[in-house]
């Protein structure tokens, strides 16, 4: 494989944020008069977007009142306990020094998940950040992983999805790029076969 460029998902992914999604949930919950969840159960329930996290707890009558005050809670405090995985930086470092182009293809909002890499120092790694709102269509749909390509300037065969969910592979095999199952992460795949499996981040340095 000739790689030129990496996308990478967010939660579970590039950064570990499942504390941060738990603490912001729970004080949603508590707002609406609804039980707490433990937070360690949260890590299971990341990877649709703050829309499907919140359809486990309210129906469709407050699911959008619950979703505004869940977000302004998030904005507000975005990294709390956030932090990039293990070896993220090393190797977003290396992929730079080669010339590889790389991008965020996020289900998270556009607005939140900039604003959580600039807090981190990561933001300047990426050429194009595509969230679940950024587009018409979010993952597992190929759209989003498709105008990452199309940003970058590279045809899908010298790109890799790389990513901890099954929308995340499905997306990139609907697009026509290479799959990468980051083990590290908050693995949710059933279905999907990823084209190899990364146990940790620097796993990806042998491909560049």
């Amino acid at each position: 494989m000739h790689l030129k460029a990496i996308l990478f998902d967010l939660d579970g992914t590039l950064i570990d944020s499942y504390r941060d999604i738990g603490i912001h949930l729970n004080k949603t919950l508590k707002d609406f008069n609804k039980p707490q969840v433990e937070i360690q159960e949260v890590r299971y329930m990341v990877g649709g977007g703050a829309r499907e996290l919140l359809k486990r707890f309210f129906q469709d009558g407050i699911l959008e009142e619950a979703l505004k005050v869940f977000r302004e809670y998030y904005l507000k405090e975005p990294v709390i306990y956030t932090k990039p995985f293990d070896g993220i930086i090393e190797v977003l470092e290396r992929a730079r020094s080669k010339g590889i182009e790389l991008a965020v293809v996020t289900n998270k909002m556009e607005s939140l998940s900039k604003v959580i890499l600039q807090e981190l120092g990561m933001a300047e790694y990426f050429s194009v950040v595509i969230g679940g709102d950024t587009l018409s269509e979010k993952k597992p749909s190929a759209l989003p992983v498709l105008e990452a390509i199309r940003h970058v300037k590279v045809l899908p065969s010298e790109a890799v999805m790389v990513g901890d969910t099954e929308a995340d592979l499905k997306a990139g095999r609907l697009a026509g790029v290479k799959r990468g199952l980051a083990k590290w992460g908050y693995v949710k795949v059933q279905e999907e076969v990823p084209d190899f499996e990364l146990q940790s981040p620097l796993d990806l340095a042998k491909f560049f």
